[in-house]
């Protein structure tokens, strides 16, 4: 059981980490995945995957104060729309267009579900 966790633990950091760089996916989730899943399967890889930027920047604080920062959810979130929005001007295809409005409007969703706390 633990090389389930620790092979679905790499996998949801590598997403992460690609997140990180494309819009459309979301770093948080995965990276809390990988905590979940590392934590199940061993503690060195555990106390390892805390020490990274990563989880310091995304991960810990939501985990730790069940909520993000304005200034946390506005650094994640404009950056974001402005990409998706761009694409949406720049892409011809009408199908594309609608999987990016679908894409934008799930995450201010899940952004505004998430509490906002005070520094």
């Amino acid at each position: 059981m633990k090389v389930i966790f620790i092979i679905i633990g790499c996998i949801s950091f590598s997403i992460g980490v690609i997140g990180v760089v494309l819009p459309i996916l979301p770093t948080t989730p995965f990276m809390l995945i990988t905590s979940f899943c590392l934590l199940k399967s061993s503690d060195r890889l555990n106390e390892r995957f805390q020490r990274t930027k990563f989880y310091k920047q995304h991960v810990k604080p939501l985990k730790e104060n069940k909520g993000m920062t304005l200034k946390s959810k506005l650094i994640i979130l404009i950056p974001v729309s402005i990409m998706l929005l761009l694409m949406i001007v720049l892409i011809d295809n009408i199908i594309m267009r609608g999987v990016i409005v679908v894409l934008l409007t799930i995450k201010i969703i899940v952004f505004s579900r998430i509490k906002t706390i005070k520094q």
